[in-house]
């Protein structure tokens, strides 16, 4: 079982492995999670890649399920990127089975998205 936490596990953010992290992780159409999530998710700007105008901010649609959102365009990354999956699942094995994200101060983080995704496709 792969956990995740805010330290002290293999670090996907943009100061640890970028290519898990949300700002380096790409969608088909050529924009990162963060754009995806800020912009579409959030509903700020639809179809942007500024990030910046949806990020600190509620979703401007408060019935949206946001782990689940977020959970999915991971989901989505995963289904386009399975090698790097697997990579990933060894990566984290050198860190006792555990991915973190530093910058992680909500439930909504890559880090848990990655964990729940190696979990569920052993």
């Amino acid at each position: 079982m792969i956990k995740f936490s805010r330290y002290g596990g293999y670090e996907c953010s943009s100061k640890g492995d970028i290519r898990f992290s949300a700002f380096g992780a790409y969608m088909p159409d050529g924009r990162t999670i963060e754009a995806h999530y800020q912009c579409d998710v959030k509903g700020y700007a639809v179809g942007s890649s500024n990030w910046r105008l949806g990020k600190g901010k509620p979703p401007l649609d408060k019935t949206k399920d946001m782990w689940a959102e977020y959970l999915n365009l991971w989901k989505t990354w995963a289904g386009n990127n399975p090698k790097l999956l697997t990579e990933l699942r060894e990566l984290a094995a050198t860190k006792n089975n555990t991915l973190s994200d530093m910058f992680a101060t909500t439930p909504v983080n890559q880090a848990r998205a990655l964990a729940t995704i190696l979990n569920e496709t052993k």
